[in-house]
């Protein structure tokens, strides 16, 4: 699943789905670099599904209302798919790893949930077990919205290898961040 549902305010309040990098929108360099890693793509976002219907992908929308973080959006996933392994990626990484989707599973069958990381800092990269959902839930009631707290009492952090034209580090949420996606497809030919 692909979380598209962010205001982008540090990006000017602009859609950061469509965002331009490199001539297409970052929608579809994650859509690129995630469609092989898993069975089914979907995309969460409480933008009109029409929005994204070029894509052909089922829009999940936030059941608890307010724009409260992606960990609603999160939630919303697992309580569509409650059986499944949910792989989960912020749209504002485009140079996912083409390992990502089956070492965060192996990692997850210990954990609630495994995600990226690079030893310091995580990534919203992650995937959730099956039955996530309730332990989500109980924690958006109670107050939390922290993806980051989320994960210290659920995850388990899972530092990946680098992979020729992969930074899963290097999400965009400003211009300067925009600027350096685009030097790295230059430099890495990604």
């Amino acid at each position: 699943m692909i979380l598209a549902g962010g205001l982008a305010r540090r990006l000017g309040g602009k859609d950061k789905a469509f965002v331009n990098l490199a001539g297409r929108p970052l929608i579809e360099h994650v859509i690129k670099r995630l469609a092989p890693q898993v069975d089914e793509l979907l995309i969460s976002s409480n933008a009109p599904a029409e929005r994204f219907a070029a894509y052909a992908l089922p829009v999940i929308p936030d059941v608890i209302p307010g724009h409260i973080g992606p960990l609603a959006g999160i939630h919303a996933g697992t309580l569509s798919r409650p059986g499944d392994y949910l792989a989960i990626v912020a749209v504002d990484l485009p140079f996912l790893p083409p390992n990502l989707v089956d070492t965060l599973r192996r990692a997850a069958l210990g954990a609630r949930c495994a995600y990226a990381s690079d030893g310091h800092r995580h990534a919203l990269a992650l995937v959730c077990a099956p039955g996530s959902a309730g332990k989500i839930d109980a924690f958006l009631q109670q107050g939390g919205r922290s993806i980051k707290e989320w994960l210290a009492l659920h995850g388990q952090a899972v530092v990946l290898p680098a992979a020729p034209g992969s930074d899963i580090m290097l999400n965009i949420n400003t211009p300067d961040e925009l600027s350096q996606a685009h030097k790295f497809i230059e430099k890495s030919g990604a």
